[in-house]
């Protein structure tokens, strides 16, 4: 099970002196007998005197002395501080992504998630002439997998130089300093990939059809109660059992308190707080507590993304164009079911290595990510975009097939806007019950089917009047 790392301490709330006694306590016998322990103002003295500011600066120079003239000592000094205390707060750190709330947590052990989602079962009639045997026939659940692959390993690297780490020793935030140079570049860089790949994740499915849209008027503050209607709407429905409102066609519902609003700051900034309080009929710490700011879908930071993407072996990186970002401006919000994100840290680790000849230390921190979303959990688009669905196309491998075998059918869906992909499936002309089609595309049919032709047919849950169907041959 993925768990999430508990807080670490910030920097503000150590000082120079306790990271320094906090090293010496956990470095072992040796580093002890040769580093003293330091002193920091108020502590008592050998001699029974106060230790001032000034002791306490002649004590952090003492020990910064003894790093530099022994190596091996000042090598585990800052193995220590940044094993021991900047690791710590750089895994703590990357959860302070704006969206962080959305990741699972951490994947101690595997690369691969596999999610199952379980298809209601079938209702049948009560028959009391049922024939004898029936109630032993099996009805085995449907169950659908997607898997979740790791698919994201990238590493960081910062340099600590003998300047620095002599500096380190000069004042009293000089330690806390240290480390922080060394957190703020690694730990800043993995925050702001991590919430730029969550966005282009989010833009791609859009743009794919992968995600549900509902058509908005550009928001003003004359139609913002009316726009905020057609939201609140949207996310009651929601909360009744449907199918067309994620990318696997499941029937399913998302529970209110699962319910989160990604809504741009275009958007946020019209919308009133007292008539949102309203129209949710919730108090506004509820309201604004389920909501979460994103700049803008369309706005990027091409270059940084580029460089994320680059020589990557899972993602092939794919520019938006003009059109695609002109679409991506028409997002006002994204209302998702927080278990639609499928979002780990698979691994994380700090590494070092001194340069003899250089006088510096380079530092690395790895981290690997699995970013993906579930195909069964509930997503729609808010858009000024006006979507339709123009047409459905099915697709088989085969054109004949056998009685007990299995085709998988895929449906295309045509349209404008930001088109949902999603269709139902259903298959008539079967004679044998144990011909079904299943919610995505799996035709079984059934080891006593006689039929010599079946009709299969993919309807758009978008739009009813969208259909196509295909005839597929039983020899």
């Amino acid at each position: 099970m993925p768990s999430r790392p508990t807080a670490s301490p910030q920097l503000s709330e150590m000082t120079s002196v306790d990271i320094l006694n906090g090293v010496r306590e956990d470095a072992g016998a040796n580093y002890a007998d040769i580093v003293p322990q330091a002193v920091k103002p108020g502590d008592t003295l050998p001699d029974g005197t106060t230790a001032t500011v000034d002791d306490s600066l002649r004590s952090l120079r003492g020990i910064g002395e003894i790093l530099r003239t022994y190596q091996p000592l000042q090598n585990q000094f800052l193995t220590n501080i940044v094993n021991r205390i900047a690791f710590v707060i750089i895994k703590s750190r990357l959860y302070e992504n704006p969206w962080n709330r959305f990741k699972k947590g951490f994947m101690e052990y595997g690369e691969t998630i596999e999610e199952l989602f379980v298809e209601m079962a079938n209702v049948h009639q009560f028959d009391p002439d049922w024939e004898e045997g029936t109630p032993f026939k099996q009805e085995k659940p449907s169950v659908l997998a997607r898997f979740h692959a790791m698919n994201y390993q990238k590493f960081y690297k910062t340099t600590v130089n003998d300047n620095m780490l002599r500096t380190a020793f000069l004042s009293w935030e000089g330690i806390t300093d240290l480390i922080s140079k060394i957190i703020s570049q690694l730990y800043t860089a993995a925050n702001y990939d991590e919430f730029l790949v969550m966005k282009y994740l989010i833009a791609r499915l859009a743009l794919d059809g992968e995600i549900g849209s509902v058509s908005i008027p550009a928001i003003t503050a004359a139609n913002a109660r009316s726009v905020t209607t057609t939201m609140v709407a949207a996310a009651r429905n929601l909360q009744f059992m449907n199918n067309s409102y994620n990318s696997a066609g499941v029937t399913t519902y998302t529970d209110p308190s699962k319910l989160w609003t990604i809504i741009t700051t275009d958007a946020s900034s019209v919308f009133d707080v007292e008539v949102l309080a309203l129209s949710f009929n919730m108090s506004k710490a509820e309201l604004i507590g389920r909501q979460i700011a994103v700049d803008s879908f369309a706005t990027w930071d091409t270059a940084r993304l580029e460089k994320i993407f680059k020589d990557d072996p899972y993602t092939i990186y794919r520019p938006f164009t003009g059109a695609e970002v002109a679409k991506l401006k028409s997002i006002a919000a994204l209302m998702v079911d927080e278990s639609w994100f499928m979002i780990y840290d698979n691994f994380i680790k700090m590494t070092e290595v001194y340069n003899p000849e250089k006088l510096y230390y380079n530092y690395w921190l790895h981290c690997w990510k699995t970013f993906s979303a579930s195909p069964f959990a509930n997503a729609i688009l808010f858009t000024t975009e006006s979507t339709s669905i123009t047409g459905v196309a099915v697709n088989s491998p085969v054109t004949t097939t056998t009685p007990g075998a299995q085709v998988g059918l895929t449906a295309t869906v045509s349209g404008t806007g930001f088109v949902n992909n999603n269709v139902s499936w259903s298959v008539s002309g079967n004679i044998s019950k144990g011909t079904s089609i299943s919610t995505d595309g799996i035709l079984t049919v059934g080891k006593d089917e006689t039929a010599s032709s079946l009709s299969v047919t993919a309807t758009s849950v978008v739009d009813a009047s969208k259909k196509a169907t295909t005839s597929i041959t039983v020899a």
